[in-house]
């Protein structure tokens, strides 16, 4: 619960009918201090929302990350996790050794290597196991 009484996560943006009902009141002639009282939202968060609707015409939320470019090609990927498959106690820094000994001529940083190591391939249903031998490697 915020300070004014209303319910809404930190960090979460806030409902779009709420968004929708601070720019209808404002349009209507109604100051933010009392659209911020009304629906119980912070006074910063009603001039955000009418401040990005001034300038872009949406009531939507501000995207935070994005997607990051891709770094390795599927070829790469292919190759670094084959090295993986072969040798599984393999460094991330012997894998960028053996890419660039194998005439790849920009591989991917060894922190992008780790990365695709954790992350595993996009294709990927996203569940991880979380057990011990799941986590310590063993259960595979």
């Amino acid at each position: 619960m915020n300070q004014l009484g209303g319910v809404f996560i930190n960090g979460r943006p806030l409902p779009n009918h709420i968004r929708l009902k601070i720019v209808e009141m404002a349009a209507a002639g109604i100051r933010p201090c009392v659209i911020s009282r009304q629906l119980r939202v912070s006074h910063g968060c009603v001039s955000k929302i009418l401040n990005r609707y001034q300038e872009t015409g949406s009531i939507r939320p501000g995207v935070i990350g994005g997607s990051k470019p891709r770094v390795a090609t599927p070829e790469v990927e292919a190759k670094i996790e084959e090295l993986k498959r072969v040798n599984p106690g393999i460094f991330s820094w012997e894998i960028r050794d053996t890419l660039v000994k194998e005439g790849f001529s920009d591989p991917p940083s060894v922190s992008s290597i780790s990365r695709l190591l954790r992350g595993g391939r996009p294709g990927d249903d996203g569940k991880k196991d979380y057990t011990i031998d799941g986590i310590l490697g063993g259960g595979e």
